[in-house]
């Protein structure tokens, strides 16, 4: 229960941060826009189905132990949209090594993108 509420605090921080980025950054290339909407979105869907989590097993099942034992949308929301946002981060991480470097470092680009992968 604390991890979702200190989840939601955090969306919280992340909504700010997006509303701080679309009014500083309006004239970034679409493929960045694109993806810190993105993740904006799949981050949202994590939230509310984190939420669904907790009215599941503390509102809906009250008193139920049986709620309790079963993951509900546990076993999608954590670690499958937690990877995506993740995989998505690191490959935007290597994309500015990539350009901070002058394109000359791809095989140190190409070892991370595998690490990720992994």
């Amino acid at each position: 229960l604390l991890g979702v509420l200190w989840n939601w605090c955090l969306y919280g921080a992340l909504a700010v941060q997006l509303y701080v980025y679309s009014y500083n950054f309006p004239d970034d290339m679409k493929f960045l826009k694109l993806l810190v909407y993105g993740v904006f979105i799949i981050e949202t869907l994590q939230t509310a189905l984190s939420g669904a989590d907790v009215y599941y097993w503390f509102a809906s099942g009250y008193g139920n132990l049986n709620h309790l034992a079963s993951p509900y949308a546990m076993p999608f929301d954590i670690p499958i949209i937690g990877a995506v946002v993740s995989l998505s981060v690191q490959f935007f991480f290597v994309y500015r090594i990539w350009v901070l470097s002058g394109k000359k470092s791809w095989l140190i680009c190409l070892i991370i993108c595998l690490v990720s992968l992994n």
